[in-house]
């Protein structure tokens, strides 16, 4: 293994510490991990706005709307967008300084 080779932590923190990514991270499904690990990193709060997790699929259908399939391409990007857009609609003034992302996912175990 190399010495250079950075870890999970590593990369996130070094997302955490890039002062003008800001966002957000939306599980559903069994996905929660990923924003658990730039928790676990340190310096979130200049990074994530908000994660959010349904794990239910009807409370996944109030968010995104209602679907046949939820661990899809076209759930993900549902969610993509809606995730995005919110983040823009919230924090107009912070869009001007700030490369905003969404980080979707879908699992199911």
């Amino acid at each position: 293994m190399s010495a250079n080779r950075l870890t999970t932590e590593d990369k996130a923190l070094k997302i955490n510490l890039t002062p003008d990514i800001y966002g957000c991270f939306a599980e559903i499904g069994a996905g929660q991990e990923v924003a658990a690990n730039f928790f676990k990193a340190g310096g979130s709060s200049g990074t994530i706005a908000y994660t959010q997790s349904a794990y239910d699929m009807k409370v996944s259908d109030s968010m995104y709307g209602e679907t046949v399939r939820y661990v899809c391409e076209e759930r993900l990007v549902t969610m993509l967008h809606t995730e995005f857009k919110k983040l823009q609609d919230i924090l107009p003034v912070k869009n001007r300084d700030a490369r905003f992302f969404a980080f979707c996912n879908t699992v199911n175990h």
